[in-house]
């Protein structure tokens, strides 16, 4: 048996051994720190798991392993001393699955019990496992190929069928002779959990299917040490105060009501203001690069997508047709299909083309109600869309003209980006990808070489690109860890073929244009999540919302003073709020601090015998007094230079 190791030595054994004997047979030491391994970059198992064939190893060890597999590990392991810890002290309860969720460091345990089990419940399952985690746990883990006479519940049951119909055999793990079956490993060195912290009780769907029983999840954190748990709850705490959720209670962008339905955002007053700031500034930006604005309905035909090949490729993720009289419609998922049939209201020439059409258009994508998170993912949303038709000649200059375009607009709004995905197809993929191996060689080809020409770092991701072409996503990361695509440009030479357009060459012969797919910063509602994240909510003053705060200080002569400034303001369409509450002014002062107002004004007698303006920043504590027309003009230049 030939067991390769991370440095890509070999090592042979003449029999079956464990992978903690493995680690044994390389240094005793690593034996002693060694939990589990990653076999062929793939399999995840514990350190008692049986190795018969050649393979690729990883150990993973309690000291030097990548910090995310030590977690996995140490994670899926305190969901097996939750589910224990359960059975113990709940008898009538029925295991069913454990989960990881790598984003939130999170462990949870779903099982079913004849009485649902409360929140208040909570602080007696903790005191249970802080008991457990002090003794000594027996944990086995041995490979079964029959199921049957194991007395298991229906959720094991099927845990352990599917695993043996799958690969062959489950692993039945026992905890001081109890049996589970886990999909994922557990570990089997005594302690290697030192704590465990419940989080919440939630509802989950047996298979993440709505169809089947409703159980309870229990959620929770673990560590090797009560330090590092601290450490995961303090990350946690920072990505909550980072989550653009969390920074709309204090800026009041946008609301969801259930009764509108999930998913569909409402954006509130200084929501609209924030994002109409971005669209003038994206519209200008286009018609500086030559773009031609249009607008096409928010519905479309089922006729029209199923030419287009969407029905087929994305029919889970649209809304469900609807009827009107013997017509059948579609809510709009993406524009491409429209922004065609403005190319086909005439026949085009080659002098025409670049021909570069823009929309910010409504679209609607039926997400899972699962995945919606704020604004971040959304069922209704607006689209910095756009389809440029080009000769084939003309690929290359105008990929570099949309990248240079994102490039000036992301840089503006000082968005950090994560990494660059050059996307193309899987060749084994028959099902997903337009089977046409010419076409799709060309277009990698061509796309790949523009990359290169661009001195571009990116992540080759093959099996990513859409069903008609290959693409480059600019990817960037969220509070939560996700990866999110910002912006994107596709080739796409399969459309123009299914919709047979033509344009009249230089020979005056037709010849088929080539469609590139352009998402300036993708959706607003995505964007602007990112905007709030990667900002803190902290806006520069050409976005901000509510870009001043005016505050009057005494009697009447105060209030209208402020009333004028306000109103001088107002004709250089500066957004501003007038605070004439009857309350103190520290109090004012603070509450436009907690709504990260980027000036804050102050004007009393002072103010009004000298005919000045007091102001202080946001997160300053400096008071500065200037005349009234030298603060008009810095606020101007400020907002004009975007700084």
């Amino acid at each position: 048996m030939k067991i390769t190791l991370l440095d890509e030595s070999i090592r042979e054994f003449d029999k079956p051994l464990s992978v903690k004997e493995i680690a044994g047979q390389i240094a005793t030491s690593l034996k002693k720190i060694t939990i589990g391994a990653l076999i062929n970059n793939q399999q995840k198992v514990a350190s008692d798991f049986i190795v018969e064939q050649d393979c690729k190893i990883e150990l993973i060890t309690t000291k030097d392993s990548k910090e995310s597999l030590l977690d996995f590990f140490v994670s899926t392991t305190a969901a097996a001393i939750t589910a224990y810890s359960l059975v113990q002290n709940f008898p009538d309860i029925k295991i069913a699955e454990e989960f990881y969720n790598q984003d939130e460091y999170e462990f949870s345990t779903t099982f079913l019990d004849k009485e649902t089990i409360k929140r208040d419940r909570l602080p007696f399952i903790q005191n249970k496992l802080d008991e457990l985690t002090n003794q000594r746990l027996v944990i086995q883990n041995k490979k079964i190929t029959v199921s049957s006479d194991l007395n298991l519940n229906t959720y094991q049951l099927h845990l352990a069928n599917k695993a043996i119909s799958e690969r062959g055999y489950a692993i039945l793990t026992t905890i001081n002779k109890e049996n589970f079956i886990f999909s994922e490993p557990v570990c089997v060195e005594e302690k290697l959990v030192k704590k465990i912290k419940l989080l919440d009780l939630s509802g989950s769907y047996w298979l993440n299917d709505a169809s089947n029983v409703m159980l309870q999840r229990l959620h929770g954190l673990a560590g090797v040490s009560l330090d590092q748990l601290e450490k995961k709850q303090l990350i946690l705490e920072e990505r909550r105060l980072s989550d653009h959720r969390s920074i709309n209670k204090q800026l009041e962008i946008f609301h969801f009501d259930q009764l509108i339905g999930q998913g569909l955002p409402i954006w509130l007053p200084n929501g609209v203001a924030l994002k109409e700031q971005i669209k003038t500034y994206l519209k200008e930006k286009e018609w500086e690069y030559d773009y031609v604005p249009i607008e096409t309905p928010v519905i479309g035909t089922l006729d029209l997508y199923r030419i287009s090949g969407h029905l087929s490729h994305y029919n889970e993720d649209m809304f469900q047709p609807f009827k009107a009289g013997n017509e059948e419609f579609i809510l709009k998922p993406m524009s491409c299909p429209h922004h065609i049939a403005v190319y086909r209201q005439k026949q085009r020439s080659y002098r025409e083309l670049p021909l570069r059409y823009s929309e910010h258009a409504l679209q609607h994508r039926y997400e899972s109600s699962g995945s919606l998170t704020g604004l971040e993912r959304v069922r209704a949303m607006e689209l910095t869309d756009s389809h440029i038709f080009v000769r084939p000649d003309q690929i290359e200059s105008e990929f570099k003209s949309i990248y240079r375009l994102i490039e000036e607009v992301l840089k503006t709004f000082k968005i950090k980006i994560d990494y660059l995905s050059f996307s193309v197809r899987d060749p084994e993929d028959k099902e997903k990808y337009f089977q046409d191996d010419q076409m799709w060689n060309k277009a990698e080809a061509e796309l790949e070489k523009v990359l290169k020409d661009l001195n571009l770092n990116y992540k080759k991701m093959v099996g990513e690109a859409a069903f008609y072409g290959p693409k480059l996503d600019i990817q960037a990361k969220t509070a939560q860890s996700h990866e999110i695509t910002i912006a994107t440009i596709q080739l796409d030479f399969l459309l123009p073929q299914k919709f047979d357009l033509t344009y009249v060459d230089d020979n005056g012969g037709l010849s088929r244009p080539i469609m590139i797919h352009r998402g300036l910063i993708g959706t607003y509602e995505r964007f602007i999540a990112t905007l709030l994240e990667q900002t803190k909510g902290n806006l520069p003053l050409w976005l901000a919302p509510i870009q001043i705060e005016i505050i009057p200080v005494g009697d009447e002569e105060s209030e209208k003073y402020a009333k004028r400034i306000q109103k001088n303001l107002k004709t250089d369409y500066i957004r501003t709020h007038l605070d004439n509450r009857d309350e103190r002014l520290s109090y004012k002062i603070r509450d436009a601090q907690i709504h990260k107002i980027p000036y804050q004004l102050v004007l009393g007698k002072k103010e009004i015998s000298d005919n000045t303006i007091t102001y202080r920043k946001y997160n300053s504590e400096e008071q500065i007094t200037v005349s009234c027309d030298e603060f008009y003009l810095l606020i101007n230049q400020e907002i004009k230079e975007k700084m």
